[in-house]
């Protein structure tokens, strides 16, 4: 794994105000965990967040996810010409408006709203499933840790929000599966990508815990008697993350 601390290094479409290090030539997901967890022990007051699949796509849905009415914000006041600090300023007006509607309780939405919005078959939940037993391929050659000012880290997001395309889970859904793992599961949001978003917590799942967590997935991603979910399952109890797909395609 090669790790650079030279973010300002990146093409201009990869630099975010929040990005500390650039990591690449993962070859196993454990090395990039164990940097999330030093990462975080040495900096808690922040969230270390990082880019998972598809950097590329990952932030032009970003872009377009907020233009949404909920996030757009006015940056009619820059001047992206002359100035050459107009950019950061509006990431940072950017995070801090997201942060700001995700504690609006008339757009907060709850684990019951999201019943049956990822709906897939037999072959949704093996993809799923696989994901999670060799976690690895979720990322792309590219990843970008970042640290996010924010000690509650189900807001993490708001330095990435993603979900653009109608089938997605938008921003406000990300928060809301995050709360409910947060709360029942103790796992941490700590990546997303262009279609799969991960999460972490300090040991794998006891047998019965991933049981009850593959019950509450099939809530949200239906196809319950699917074989995929007991091959879940068994991942869960030997890793330490989770990873969700939230568009439409991620089986893809």
């Amino acid at each position: 794994m090669l790790i650079s601390p030279e973010t300002q290094l990146l093409p201009p479409r990869y630099r975010n105000i929040f990005a500390r290090l650039v990591i690449r030539e993962v070859s196993d997901i454990t090395e990039l965990v164990n940097l999330v967890r030093s990462e975080q022990a040495d900096h808690p007051q922040n969230s270390i967040f990082v880019t998972l699949d598809d950097l590329d796509q990952a932030l032009y849905t970003s872009m377009h996810a907020t233009e949404s009415d909920e996030l757009a914000i006015d940056t009619g006041d820059l001047d992206f010409v002359n100035d050459q600090h107009a950019d950061e300023m509006a990431q940072q007006r950017q995070f801090a408006h997201t942060t700001a509607q995700l504690a609006n309780p008339e757009l907060r939405q709850s684990w019951g709203q999201l019943r049956g919005s990822r709906e897939t078959d037999a072959a949704g939940i093996a993809a799923l499933a696989a994901m999670n037993d060799s976690p690895t391929g979720v990322l792309d050659e590219v990843t970008i840790l970042m640290h996010v000012p924010t000690g509650d880290r189900t807001t993490a997001i708001s330095a990435l929000p993603n979900g653009y395309f109608s089938d997605d889970w938008n921003t406000f859904q990300h928060h809301a599966v995050a709360r409910h793992l947060a709360k029942r599961y103790q796992y941490q949001a700590f990546g997303i990508g262009a279609s799969w978003v991960g999460y972490l917590r300090d040991t794998p799942l006891l047998a019965d815990e991933a049981a009850q967590l593959v019950r509450d997935l099939a809530e949200l991603y239906g196809c319950a008697g699917a074989p995929g979910w007991q091959h879940l399952s068994e991942a869960l109890t030997r890793q330490c993350t989770l990873f969700l797909g939230y568009t439409d395609n991620f089986a893809d």
